[in-house]
């Protein structure tokens, strides 16, 4: 009788092993991954950054965020993209094409946004760019239109300032000249604000106030 039970109970185990399992796939849906969260350290010798990985190895050619939020780009050598001061100042940028678009980069590394004065090459004056404050790329239709609001005057078409002034938004700083203008036929003052990272410069009519201002240029903030 032992030996009938334990014959039946092998035939049962090898009938369930031969029994087909059926087995629920689950879906697993990717999300395209953001800028990895990277530590980034100065070499004080060169003055370039490099962003490290939570494994402590260095990010190269992609994207990176600080715990405090600010993104990077490093190159092939893990250098990270960053404006030289020594030519263009302390609040000038660089300008990198990454992927089909620009993006500027200060002197500490970090992408820019808002408007700018920059250039795509050294051989280029540098001009207005407008960076998205989400992507950190330029807004090509922004950017041409905020040229147009801060297009230098001439005696024939003068721009008048108020566009731009309102686009830039509170200045830190307004310092009016106290000889005239050598512009438009030495008619007025010669009058800049002074904003975060630019400077609007601007022609004030001789007995006119700060509305009736002309466009002269607008630069990187000295």
């Amino acid at each position: 009788m032992k030996k009938t039970k334990r014959f039946l109970a092998v035939v049962l185990c090898m009938l369930l092993m031969l029994t087909p399992l059926a087995v629920v796939a689950e879906t697993v849906t990717v999300q395209a991954a953001g800028p990895q969260t990277v530590k980034v350290k100065l070499d004080k010798k060169t003055g370039k950054r490099y962003g490290y990985d939570e494994n402590n190895q260095k990010v190269t050619q992609q994207w990176g965020v600080t715990a405090k939020g600010f993104r990077y780009y490093f190159g092939k050598n893990g250098a990270a993209y960053q404006a030289d001061q020594d030519m263009v100042g302390k609040y000038g940028i660089l300008m990198k094409k990454i992927n089909g678009k620009y993006y500027g980069f200060d002197v500490s590394g970090h992408t820019v946004k808002g408007i700018r004065v920059g250039s795509v090459s050294m051989y280029e004056i540098p001009k207005l760019y407008y960076f998205n404050p989400k992507t950190g790329a330029v807004d090509k239709k922004k950017t041409s239109l905020y040229r147009k609001y801060a297009a230098t005057s001439t005696l024939a078409k003068q721009n008048n300032a108020s566009k731009i002034k309102k686009i830039l938004g509170k200045y830190k700083k307004c310092t009016i000249s106290k000889g005239n203008t050598c512009m438009l036929d030495g008619n007025g003052k010669d009058v800049t604000y002074t904003y975060d990272y630019v400077q609007l410069n601007v022609v004030r009519p001789t007995g006119k106030g700060s509305s009736a201002e002309v466009v002269a240029s607008i630069t990187a903030r000295q």
